[in-house]
């Protein structure tokens, strides 16, 4: 599948009608579209994530979320976003038009019979607030669907999936972000990604309406009070859980702030700068730059502590359980035993009964038989006494005083939540919160020591710097304060959950359920049980090649792997592992000695490298070729490894790949190593208001 053609029209920068020719073939691969910064290179990718995804963009890429937020909803984004030429002609629509060809099409009596390209075209009314989404089969030129969600539902299926989206179109320098997210976040992230990738998506979604459906029939003979207990705790569940990761939850907001630190650090790094050029430093004994590094080594291990006592924090609601769940594990594997028991006895004492059946009552008998009826009866007693001996209580039996009913999925959940528990050192609560003290007494004496050089410094310009670097570090230690606030906040919302989640499981059992719907239960938990088996068989189909793939491309790219064989290599092996239910998959970095690298402590451009690497890998394993998008394709990267990326990276990334570059990241002579790659390339203009495209690059400009 490739974008041929996009046309922009009165979209932002783009007046009237830009037509951008997208074509590539199997040599040339690459489209670059260059321009300055603020010509409108980031507004062209919104455009076409907009056509394809309309309000549904702020899923996509952060930088068009915030951009909505500022605008307090979508629609007002949407208002803001017709041409200001445009506005002052009193003209009120913008649209943007794209046109996909080599597409598998599903078979539509209102499509072409030998059509493989469609238009899809979205336009907005700025004075009706109205947005249309048509999909137009190219051949005949006519409407293929009415209804708008046969429309949403075509593009997530047959052209780009939303939770794919972030792979397709990204800003390769924020996407890096990735790599700090926690260990159940990026599992998510990935999983959802690859879901949406490999279709497994729909399976999972038919399990969701499998447990709904079930959920529904174990409700139905419930009296009215009990019924509205039930939905009382299920609400209550549903707050909480919008509470954590729903809009504006606590985990968007951990994200937002997260973001305010990030910039706040840059304005600090940024002060420190202007401190060190501008400082006299001549009666300290002290190196200022030294103690700065050391500050921030520190504050790095600080935020990597963070992160792990987050991650250690999930699961503390399921610690606390631990106890309670062994002891349901261990009434469940007697209660399995006595019912293998039961089933072995009556099985027993059915082939008993039925062979002294045949031996004394079916023909046939000895000849001339004097055997009296009181003997026969006697032997018949006793080949019954003895065959119960022998066999009928041969089996263990515990008497238990109550039985619990619970399927293969519950009985599969509670030993996935112990393991989970298991596999984490309770140890490493206390160590690290000790390491923990230890780095923030280490921070306080540091800070001091800085104080005192700053306290010698004269310039006003430089106490200027200082109080604002004083300022943004307060605030940096505000957003952590509100995010570790935000934090307990989850974990006692979560524990509330699982809390709830208990009284619902006791409420449900309370119900009489007729025997037709126990059938109707049992025939759906089987076939959820084939749906994970399933779903965990085609993961793990595809395990080894991710792994694989991740570990080749890191290698082909960081070039702290091509180091001479005396040398410490960087990462030696990356492992994907499924996580418990529910959970994704996690990525772990090895060393040559087997130690685990976390994401957390790789540098900017590092982080970017491996996404790029974790981005191919999942590409890789699509049942269909997806064109690629970038903005700012070289972002944090370092000279050697730009040219890696650009050389090695790119041309073999997807059929179509179109990169968004500044001359600084695409150099005029980077563009030219590559040429041999590049289909087509443009350079944005700008006339002071409005932006166009024009064929070429910057060859203008010298590197």
């Amino acid at each position: 599948m490739k974008f041929s053609n996009i046309e922009i029209n009165n979209f932002r920068q783009y007046y009237n009608s830009v037509n951008v020719d997208l074509e590539t073939n199997d040599e040339k691969n690459i489209i670059i579209i260059g321009g300055r910064n603020g010509y409108g290179k980031t507004n062209f990718l919104l455009s076409i994530v907009w056509c394809l995804f309309g309000d549904k963009i702020s899923q996509i890429d952060e930088n068009f979320k915030k951009e909505i937020q500022k605008e307090k909803n979508y629609s007002s984004f949407m208002q803001q976003s017709i041409n200001w030429t445009a506005k002052k002609e009193n003209k009120t629509k913008f649209s943007v038009s794209i046109k996909i060809s080599d597409i598998e099409l599903p078979e539509l009596r209102t499509l072409n019979s030998n059509t493989d390209s469609i238009l899809i075209k979205r336009t907005f009314d700025v004075d009706s607030m109205n947005e249309i989404l048509s999909i137009i089969d190219f051949a005949s030129k006519l409407e293929i669907f009415d209804d708008e969600s046969d429309k949403i539902n075509f593009i997530n299926d047959y052209i780009i999936p939303i939770d794919a989206a972030k792979f397709v179109f990204f800003d390769a320098e924020k996407i890096a972000e990735i790599a700090n997210l926690s260990i159940k976040d990026e599992g998510s992230f990935i999983n959802d990604a690859l879901g949406k990738i490999l279709g497994l998506d729909t399976y999972e979604i038919l399990i969701d309406d499998i447990e709904f459906y079930i959920s529904n029939l174990k409700k139905e003979g419930a009296s009215q009070n009990l019924q509205e207990q039930i939905i009382n705790n299920e609400k209550a569940i549903e707050l909480s859980e919008n509470e954590i990761i729903g809009e504006n939850g606590l985990e968007e907001k951990n994200g937002i702030l997260l973001k305010e630190i990030d910039d706040l650090k840059k304005d600090v790094r940024k002060y420190d700068n202007l401190i060190s050029q501008h400082s006299k430093q001549g009666n300290s004994t002290f190196d200022r730059n030294v103690i700065i590094i050391e500050i921030d080594k520190l504050k790095a291990k600080e935020v990597e502590l963070n992160e792990r006592f987050n991650e250690l924090s999930e699961i503390i609601p399921l610690a606390i359980l631990t106890g309670k769940l062994e002891e349901v594990k261990e009434h469940l594997e007697i209660q399995e035993k006595n019912e293998l028991s039961q089933n072995s006895s009556k099985e027993n004492s059915d082939k008993i009964e039925n062979f002294i059946e045949l031996l004394f009552n079916k023909p046939p008998e000895p000849e001339n038989s004097t055997m009296s009826l009181k003997d026969k009866m006697f032997y018949y007693e006793k080949a019954q006494t003895l065959g119960s001996q022998l066999f009928k209580e041969n089996g263990e039996y515990t008497e238990l005083e109550f039985e619990h009913d619970l399927n293969n999925s519950e009985k599969k959940l509670i030993a996935d939540a112990i393991n989970l528990v298991n596999t984490q050192s309770k140890d490493l609560f206390e160590s690290t919160i000790e390491e923990f003290n230890e780095i923030k007494v280490k921070l306080s004496d540091l800070n001091k020591t800085l104080s005192k050089v700053d306290a010698d410094l004269e310039d006003e310009l430089i106490l200027d710097y200082s109080s604002k670097k004083e300022t943004a570090d307060y605030n940096i230690t505000e957003k952590n304060r509100q995010i570790g606030e935000n934090n307990q906040q989850i974990i006692k919302l979560k524990s509330d959950i699982v809390r709830l989640n208990q009284q619902l499981v006791t409420l449900v059992k309370k119900v009489d359920i007729n025997e037709q719907n126990k059938l109707k239960i049992q025939k759906s938990n089987q076939f959820i049980d084939v749906l994970n088996q399933f779903l965990d068989e085609q993961k793990n189909k595809h395990k080894d090649s991710l792994e694989e793939t991740i570990l080749s491309e890191l290698k082909i790219l960081m070039h702290k792997l091509n180091s001479e064989p005396n040398q410490t290599k960087f990462i030696e092996d990356v492992k994907v592992t499924i996580l418990a239910s529910g959970q994704g998959m996690k990525i772990t970095l090895f060393d040559q000695d087997d130690n685990e690298i976390r994401k957390e402590s790789l540098s900017s451009g590092e982080k970017q490298i491996y996404i790029s690497c974790l981005i191919k890998a999942i590409l890789k394993e699509s049942v269909k070729n997806l064109p690629i998008f970038i903005d700012t394709p070289l972002g944090r990267l370092d000279e050697e490894h730009r040219d890696s990326i650009t050389k090695k990276y790119y041309p073999a990334l997807s059929e179509q790949v179109v990169l968004f570059s500044t001359n600084s990241e695409i150099t005029p002579k980077r563009f030219k190593e590559i040429s041999g790659n590049i289909s087509k390339s443009y350079l944005l203009f700008n006339d002071g208001v409005n932006t166009n495209l024009k064929n070429g690059y910057f060859n203008s400009y010298e590197n």
